[in-house]
């Protein structure tokens, strides 16, 4: 438990380095006014614009002697969006967080998660010729609330398990490696040298997704452990771009090969697949629509590629 809380010690402090006070970003727009180049400016660094969204979405249906049937429910759902970039000579570094939560209540049964990530990412890239760089970097993935599973084929009508929580599993990615950069908007990234962990701390969990799946092991890591440790290769390929007026795209995939001989784990031959696509679209000022698609495909939960998509509108705050 101390390696998690040095885990979120480190979390805390990087983002406060990300939350640069306005003094600081007037400062550096100051000194660029005297840069008479691009080479300049960038001895002098400087923070790119901040790209900040905090959205809420709302939905709710009722029913009264209606006839053509149907169950009366309410959902809410939010997100929060941050990425920070600076920049100075050939180096950048880059931070990103992505949080999602929503629940969805159907009268007369229990209240359910309809989406639930935490993502943080955190980069130093340096330039090494005009669109390749070296990097290295880190990042965690979880969730905030406790997953479980219900009878009768997921309808909430009783608690069966709980099969997830926060932390439970976490995953750790620490790496280093090449980085090809065409455009601002695209970025693909090879990590060689790649540590990760993958974290248990939840002995519910870990009894309980033992018991629903027939598994001997909790996304991994063994009974009596906590924390399961992999060194292996890492790609990540991310986009964030605007592909229509006022319509953006955000997508992330991260592939990971576990560099274990097939005599010791059969299992970890396969890679890891974790798929994120966020689709935002702004009606106007605050109204907007987006769609969400999660997918993963992981050996070490079930051997089956799991979905989750979503489809809402609400309001969203660019800040």
């Amino acid at each position: 438990m101390k390696k998690v809380i040095i885990l979120i010690l480190c979390s805390l402090g990087v983002t406060n380095l990300w939350a640069q006070d306005s003094l600081s970003i007037n400062r550096d727009a100051n000194n660029l006014a005297y840069a008479k180049n691009l080479g300049d400016s960038l001895k002098i660094g400087f923070w790119k614009p901040r790209n900040t969204q905090f959205g809420i979405n709302l939905s709710q249906t009722s029913f009264k002697n209606w006839q053509g049937g149907g169950i009366n429910n309410w959902a809410i759902g939010a997100l929060f969006y941050n990425r920070a970039e600076y920049n100075k000579n050939k180096g950048a570094f880059s931070s990103e967080i992505q949080l999602q939560l929503g629940t969805i209540n159907n009268k007369g049964q229990k209240r359910a998660k309809s989406i639930d990530r935490l993502f943080l990412d955190a980069k130093y890239a340096h330039k090494i010729s005009p669109k390749f760089n070296w990097f290295a970097g880190a990042n965690f993935l979880s969730q905030f609330a406790a997953g479980v599973v219900y009878e009768n084929s997921g309808t909430p009508l009783e608690r069966k398990r709980t099969i997830s929580n926060f932390l439970a599993p976490g995953y750790l990615s620490e790496g280093v490696g090449i980085e090809y950069k065409p455009v601002s908007y695209f970025v693909l990234q090879l990590g060689g040298a790649t540590l990760r962990q993958t974290f248990v701390s939840n002995d519910r969990v870990f009894a309980d997704f033992t018991a629903y799946n027939d598994k001997t092991t909790a996304y991994g890591v063994a009974k009596g452990k906590k924390v399961f440790f992999e060194s292996g290769f890492q790609l990540v390929a991310a986009l964030d771009k605007d592909i229509a007026k006022n319509v953006n795209l955000k997508g992330r995939y991260q592939g990971f090969f576990a560099y274990t001989p097939k005599r010791v784990a059969p299992d970890k031959n396969s890679i890891d697949h974790n798929i994120n696509i966020i689709a935002t679209a702004k009606v106007n000022k605050f109204l907007n629509l987006n769609f969400t698609l999660l997918a993963i495909y992981d050996k070490d939960q079930i051997d089956k590629l799991q979905l989750s998509q979503g489809f809402a509108a609400g309001l969203l705050f660019t800040l």
